[in-house]
């Protein structure tokens, strides 16, 4: 008998992946066994985790892939769910954990400046360039005061996209954010390739922002998240 699903985890980590196919199998079949649903996505940059299950045997499956992979001292964005938040377990092995038309190493993400959501208040509160990195369809949702959207439809336009910013103040803070994190990792790389010094990034993104201010502390309006829930 299944135990009740009742936890929904997401996170990803950028580091070597050699094996990709083998890796692909190996996480399915331990996944599989333990009735998580999700999706998984490998590449060589890395590997992107949006998974529920119940409380146990998410906690074995978050186990079993940090062993598998060597991760370490990540964030990890969890929240109780009262029903199956997917409806299959998918494990893909794709060009990129997240799309956007390059691959990132390890060292370039070490690069990257993340905020924990009161950092991320106070960097709000001196007026950057505040920069959403999700689609129009999830700004229109809602998003932080004062928030500019690049109108992107799909996150691989984004390079395309930056291209009307690089006319802005190089060395004005930049602060971005995402619904979970990784979209913001490509997003200050290009935006550092563009010329930008001072790029900072939600960490967790807006679940994490949210998980820590119930009362939604900067945020205006509702969040669109990865697996169709919408959370107030």
């Amino acid at each position: 008998m299944h135990e009740k699903i009742d936890r929904i985890i997401s996170f990803y980590k950028f580091t070597q992946i050699k094996n990709t196919e083998r890796i692909r199998f190996d996480i399915f079949n331990y996944l599989d066994n333990l009735n998580i649903l999700g999706t998984i996505l490998i590449a060589n940059e890395g590997i992107n985790v949006n998974i529920c299950g119940s409380k146990n045997n998410i906690e074995l499956a978050k186990k079993y892939v940090f062993k598998l992979l060597d991760i370490k001292d990540i964030h990890i964005n969890e929240s109780k769910v009262n029903a199956k938040a997917f409806t299959k377990l998918k494990v893909k092995v794709k060009d990129e954990i997240i799309k956007v038309g390059f691959c990132a190493s390890e060292q370039d993400i070490s690069k990257n400046r993340s905020l924990e959501p009161k950092e991320w208040d106070e960097l709000l509160e001196n007026k950057p360039l505040i920069i959403d990195m999700r689609n129009r369809f999830e700004y229109l949702m809602g998003t932080f005061k004062d928030s500019e959207s690049l109108n992107l439809v799909n996150f691989s336009d984004l390079e395309q996209s930056l291209e009307d910013a690089k006319d802005l103040d190089k060395e004005k803070n930049v602060a971005i954010f995402c619904t979970g994190g990784i979209r913001c990792e490509k997003a200050s790389i290009a935006l550092n390739k563009l010329g930008f010094k001072n790029i900072f990034q939600l960490k967790g993104g807006i679940i994490n922002y949210l998980d820590k201010n119930k009362n939604k502390g900067k945020w205006e309006g509702d969040c669109f998240v990865f697996d169709d829930r919408i959370t107030f």
